[in-house]
């Protein structure tokens, strides 16, 4: 924003010097053409006393040898007689009309302008002063006076810069302070405030976060108490009702409720955990090799159970990525208990990740038959579960800015793949 509002003031600056400086360019030449054209005339003017009064040639030369003109060797005198007093010149239509019916004329010759003056010299004669204005007089003074115009644009546009870049400070500093703070709070600084400066837009905008900080903070805080709350109190109907149990006479009845509640109190309390470490997990990251390689040799003693046969491959550590311990465990026992879940008794499987170049590539391979990929959405599931893991895995790698993907596994099988962005934050 800061160089888009100098590169405006530098355009609008420039604009307004051009419209300035070219009309005073032309008012500039325009003045320096009429000063040579005026000191020619001038100098013409200074010999007609000297004719008119019919002076000798040595005094009308003495005339001419008083006037710039004339020393530069650019005035000429024409007498009615044919003679020629000065430089000798070629008889150009304006002289001739001034010899012969005594008209005066200002005109362009070849490289500049001559300026003739008509003279009656007596009865019936005419006489004429030619004097000529080169191109170099009537560009008299245009570098020098096209110079200061320059340094005056010039000027302009860096005081144009110094006040955009002014301005563009005033704007930007509170715009990139407010922008910092929003990261903060996206990363979990619940405490993230920024103080309110700038213009007016912009003070506002830094008074609502500041209000919406506080009422996040508030709602989070909110989320925590009930999330301690709601243990007890789904606990204590859940106990009511297993006490009431032992009033059913029906053994087989109260066998099947006791695992519906036993079932209901295993939801409740994932979902609890889940809630928790939701909560918990704002702003962390893990080592995906540390986390990696403690639950698989969690899983290894299950596998040895199941005679499974299975490998892992270790990226480098420490590895590490924008979620947690506990997330991050839960996301590779989705994965692991996938395969146990899908797969028969003595079905291979290998586990692993690796760091690419800007993310971390997790997954977990079998040689099962494989599953559709609509496994994954949430509420599909062909084995009777929920099939909320899957979709809890994809939600977890998700809200980290990565992805879930399943496709084919280099065994025979399915493999599922999860990516999560690296991050250098401890």
């Amino acid at each position: 924003m800061r160089r888009q509002l100098i590169v405006v003031f530098v355009a609008v600056s420039a604009m307004v010097a051009l419209a300035f400086v070219v009309p005073l360019a032309f008012l500039v030449r325009s003045t320096a053409e009429d000063r040579a054209i005026d000191a020619a005339r001038a100098d013409a003017s200074g010999i007609v006393p000297a004719l008119a009064a019919e002076a000798t040639r040595t005094q009308v030369e003495s005339a001419i040898g008083a006037t710039v003109s004339g020393r530069d060797g650019r005035l000429t005198v024409l007498t009615a007689d044919g003679g020629i007093i000065g430089p000798d010149v070629a008889l150009s239509e304006r002289i001739e009309e001034a010899l012969r019916d005594g008209a005066s004329g200002i005109g362009p010759v070849d490289a500049g302008i001559e300026v003739v003056v008509a003279v009656s010299t007596g009865e019936g004669e005419l006489s004429a002063v030619r004097v000529f204005v080169s191109g170099d007089e009537l560009r008299g003074g245009h570098g020098a006076a096209w110079i200061t115009l320059g340094l005056v644009a010039v000027t302009l546009v860096a005081l144009s810069v110094a006040v955009a870049d002014r301005l563009a400070r005033s704007i930007v500093r509170p715009t990139q302070q407010l922008a910092e703070a929003a990261h903060r709070l996206g990363a979990g600084d619940l405490e993230a405030r920024v103080a309110a400066g700038g213009p007016p837009e912009l003070v506002e905008l830094a008074d609502a976060f500041n209000r919406l900080g506080a009422q996040v903070s508030t709602m989070l805080v909110r989320e925590r108490e009930l999330v301690a709350e709601l243990s007890h109190r789904l606990r204590t109907p859940l106990t009511k009702l297993r006490m009431r149990l032992d009033q059913v006479t029906d053994e087989t009845l109260a066998e099947e409720l006791r695992g519906d509640i036993d079932d209901v109190t295993v939801v409740v309390n994932e979902l609890i955990e889940e809630a928790r470490s939701s909560l918990a997990a704002i702003g962390k990251t893990c080592d995906v090799a540390e986390v990696v390689a403690n639950r698989v040799a969690f899983w290894s003693a299950l596998a040895e159970d199941t005679e499974r046969q299975w490998e892992y491959t270790s990226g480098p550590s420490p590895t590490r990525v924008p979620v947690s311990e506990a997330l991050l465990a839960a996301v590779v026992d989705v994965l692991i208990d996938n395969v146990f879940a899908h797969t028969p008794d003595g079905t291979r499987f290998d586990v692993g990740f690796e760091r690419r170049t800007s993310d971390v590539r997790l997954w977990v391979g079998d040689a099962g038959e494989g599953f559709e990929p609509g496994a994954v959405e949430r509420g599909a599931s062909g084995s009777g579960s929920t099939g909320l893991g899957l979709d809890i895995a994809r939600s977890t790698a998700s809200a980290a800015g990565g992805s879930l993907t399943v496709g084919d596994s280099v065994l025979g099988g399915v493999e599922i793949s999860v990516l999560f962005p690296v991050t250098s934050n401890p």
